[in-house]
């Protein structure tokens, strides 16, 4: 009986081809994680340097204020309380991040990459607003850096 050697090498060389590519998509996402949790570690650094920078313009009473980074967030207040035209207008959502509540503060400026506040603790960064400011709706960083309006307590795209 006669036995074929060519099927036998070729089932031995498609099992390390499916091995080779199964190791490089293993790389792969090993590689892309690495990147991600780095870039979200420094997304955070960046946007609290924004928010202590909005903070400080806001002690400062400045009327406009430039925040830069980082690109496609959103700023967000707790409780989110603004007037608009003639109408009042009082907006409270379902609960401020645990971030906030938890230290016992009444009022927080948050810079999240999500919109809600359990999202906002792990994606995000908050801070103290003792002068209770508002932020008008939720102001997205789309195309930094924007300009932002600071009168009667609301903070406002410009």
């Amino acid at each position: 009986m006669k036995t074929d050697k060519k099927g036998f090498l070729l089932a031995e060389e498609t099992l390390k081809i499916i091995l080779a590519v199964i190791a490089i998509g293993f790389l792969a996402f090993l590689l892309f994680s690495l990147y991600n949790a780095n870039k979200t570690a420094k997304d955070l650094e960046l946007a609290k340097e924004s928010l202590d920078f909005l903070i400080q313009e806001i002690n400062a009473q400045r009327a406009e204020v430039e925040i830069y980074n980082p690109k496609g967030w959103e700023i967000y207040s707790w409780p989110n309380t603004y007037t608009k035209g003639i109408l009042f207008w009082k907006t409270t959502e379902e609960g401020m991040p645990m971030s906030c509540f938890n230290l016992g503060w009444e009022s927080c400026i948050c810079i999240c990459k999500k919109t809600t506040p359990d999202k906002c603790d792990s994606k995000g960064v908050c801070l103290n607003n003792p002068l209770v400011f508002s932020v008008e709706d939720s102001i997205k960083i789309k195309d930094p850096p924007i300009t932002l309006s600071i009168e009667n307590k609301i903070i406002s795209k410009k």
